[in-house]
């Protein structure tokens, strides 16, 4: 993949303002004159669709079939959007990727890392970067509560601890981690500029 197309991912529990934070780097980027895509998931597949009515609750699915839609989601995700951009000479700035499948979906540690193992296996590509927006749970659950809003099925407090574990777990060594208790134009500044660096090679 050519230096000045790359592909950057965020991760984060909910709360830790990960789609605040990429849609915003996106925006950084383009006034810089560096052409990306702001790009998130699940996309608005019919797959995708139901996602959120799954997560809204207004639909049940048990592991596995949460397992297989958020993939044949994530084929529609990579095939339309993902790689065309990448082709095209942009860059992609995105908001959630197969790690959260893996974190969110995942029983146990284990079992995460099995989940991650899964979507590798489909070719998904790798990305350039991955920015973990390190929020405690606790201080998450202050956030949800703030931001009010409807209840989705995974914002019970003994769920995010999970999924903040799995994430320790199976996020990859070269992830960067970033203090998101730390001001959002702080945030945004210090992603932008380690984008940058590694755009310009």
């Amino acid at each position: 993949m050519p230096q000045n197309n790359q592909f950057f991912v965020f991760e984060g529990i909910d709360g830790s303002g990960k789609t605040t934070v990429s849609r915003l780097v996106s925006e950084a980027l383009l006034k810089k004159s560096f052409p990306n895509l702001w790009h998130r998931e699940p996309t608005d597949s019919v797959y995708g669709k139901k996602i959120r009515e799954f997560l809204e609750g207004k639909i049940k699915l048990n592991k596995e079939e949460q397992i297989d839609i958020f993939i044949k989601d994530r084929e529609v995700s990579v095939n339309e959007v993902i790689l065309p951009t990448l082709k095209n000479g942009k860059s992609i700035v995105q908001d959630r990727y197969y790690f959260s499948t893996a974190a969110y979906q995942g029983r146990d540690e284990e079992h995460a890392a099995d989940i991650l193992y899964k979507n590798e296996d489909k070719g998904f590509p790798e990305p350039n970067r991955i920015y973990f927006l390190d929020l405690s749970p606790e201080e998450a659950h202050e956030r949800r509560i703030a931001r009010s809003g409807a209840k989705e099925v995974f914002d019970v407090d003994s769920e995010q601890t999970r999924i903040y574990q799995n994430y320790l777990a199976i996020l990859p060594e070269s992830t960067i981690f970033v203090d998101a208790t730390a001001e959002l134009e702080e945030v945004v500044a210090f992603c932008v500029e380690d984008i940058l660096k590694s755009l310009e090679g």
